[in-house]
């Protein structure tokens, strides 16, 4: 089986107002030359905009309610190439394959799950690929890995890329604890 391991370095756009700051991911990933993520890339109220663009991988987007920087799982929609994309999840599974992501994209099925316990650690999985993605370093030294498994394409590092800007912990029983723990005490700050 094909193994590829791609690594983009982190940046961040820290200026003027607070809320034209951005982030995100850029560098070279092999005959997929270069990739780009960007979050929020725009902004629309509540609601933030993680865009992936580059050399060969279809324009990729997400949009989803603000949580922090990136937008998340709440209220998500996905465009691949200007298509928009359905996304199914179940958010009462009790296992992280239960509560992956489902989507069909160009005619194929796609699973976007966490392997591991931490933030970090997921995995786009569709029928003969795999593409695990991990966030390490902190700082300027912080990377976003793609380790390829299988003969993946453009629009599969496409997707990876994009879910690399998009809070993810729901994915997981005790991530999903701690982001509503987090909006509701945000949420009781409305009050005081």
């Amino acid at each position: 089986m094909q193994r590829h391991t791609y690594a983009l370095e982190h940046w961040e756009e820290r200026s003027g107002d607070r809320l034209s700051w951005r982030f995100g991911y850029r560098g070279t990933a092999g005959e997929f030359g270069r990739i780009e993520v960007v979050y929020p890339a725009r902004r629309h109220g509540d609601r933030h905009v993680t865009e992936v663009s580059g050399d060969t991988v279809p324009a990729t987007s997400f949009s989803g309610w603000a949580y922090g920087r990136k937008p998340s799982l709440h209220m998500a929609q996905l465009s691949v190439g200007g298509s928009g994309i359905r996304i199914q999840r179940n958010r009462w599974a009790q296992t992280r394959a239960g509560r992956a992501l489902r989507l069909r994209v160009a005619g194929r099925e796609y699973r976007y799950l966490a392997t591991g316990r931490r933030h970090r650690d997921r995995a786009l999985v569709r029928d003969g690929v795999e593409i695990r993605t991990g966030r390490q370093g902190s700082g300027a030294r912080k990377k976003a890995t793609f380790t390829v498994l299988g003969p993946a394409d453009a629009t599969d590092l496409a997707l990876a890329a994009v879910m690399v800007g998009v809070n993810t912990r729901n994915l997981t029983r005790g991530g999903a604890v701690r982001a509503f723990l987090n909006r509701s005490l945000n949420w009781l700050e409305i009050f005081q």
